[in-house]
């Protein structure tokens, strides 16, 4: 992975709580992994006011000019994240979409890789 700027990690970190406030419920799983990624990112409690305050567009448009290994890593990120709390939410894979497609990163999410988790929001 290429060292990424304080401000692509927080453009990611963006897009990560988008998807943990796609289903307007946060659970404790997923506010965890969030945490966990900043700590591996080298982010601080400071980081988190910049994470709200950032242009989710603006965020995209961050991240479409990263290095195929840096998107790579964020599909992985968006990927867990949703189902970090063993519910996949319509919105949240929607979103995975739209980052995957205007980003050009083209890693699909599978739906049926988790069989056993429950299924939320409209019809997938």
């Amino acid at each position: 992975m290429n060292e990424l700027t304080y401000k692509q990690k927080i453009a990611m970190m963006r897009i990560l709580l988008d998807l943990i406030l796609a289903d307007k419920r946060v659970d404790v799983r997923e506010e965890e992994y969030f945490t966990q990624i900043a700590c591996i990112l080298g982010l601080d409690d400071d980081a988190k006011a910049d994470v709200k305050e950032k242009n989710s567009l603006l965020a995209l448009s961050e991240i479409r000019d990263f290095q195929p290994k840096d998107k790579e890593m964020l599909a992985k990120l968006m990927g867990k994240m949703i189902v970090v709390d063993e519910d996949i939410n319509y919105n949240e894979v929607r979103l995975y979409n739209v980052v995957n497609e205007f980003c050009n990163i083209n890693i699909e999410f599978h739906i049926e890789d988790y069989p056993n988790y429950r299924f939320s929001g409209e019809e997938i």
